[in-house]
């Protein structure tokens, strides 16, 4: 489902900002810096970007991957809604490139995290991505 697509779906209005952040996280491979979507999208102002990242979390379309130094990384949701985000991966911060990508984690892992009773989970880790690591 394209971008306006999938902010209808959510009853969300189409702006031209929440087509534009929802665009540069599908086509990206990982997850995007609050600095490089500003960089990406320079026509918005900081605080529209910030309020838009905010309203697409907070309806399930993207969620923070990633947060270090007071840096956040956003990545595109699929199968979550504004009640609960379900993401059964651990998001690794590459020390080579800095990118962050989404790794799928063991049927096993899933099953013992679900019999705990945690509201939310952040599972992520450092070192090389899949396009760093050395063959």
């Amino acid at each position: 489902m394209n971008s306006e697509g999938t902010l209808r779906h959510f009853n969300l209005r189409k702006t031209k900002i929440r087509i534009a952040v929802l665009d540069a996280l599908a086509q990206s491979v990982g997850a995007l810096s609050y600095a490089v979507l500003q960089e990406r999208l320079i026509e918005f102002d900081r605080t529209t970007l910030y309020r838009t990242l905010l309203t697409l979390s907070d309806h399930g379309l993207i969620h923070k991957a990633y947060e270090e130094n007071g840096e956040s990384y956003y990545a595109r949701c699929f199968g979550c809604s504004d009640q609960a985000h379900n993401h059964e991966h651990l998001h690794l911060k590459c020390s080579s490139c800095g990118g962050v990508e989404c790794i799928e984690i063991s049927e096993q892992l899933k099953r013992n995290l679900a019999q705990l009773p945690f509201q939310e989970i952040n599972i992520s880790a450092k070192g090389s991505c899949s396009t760093c690591e050395p063959v």
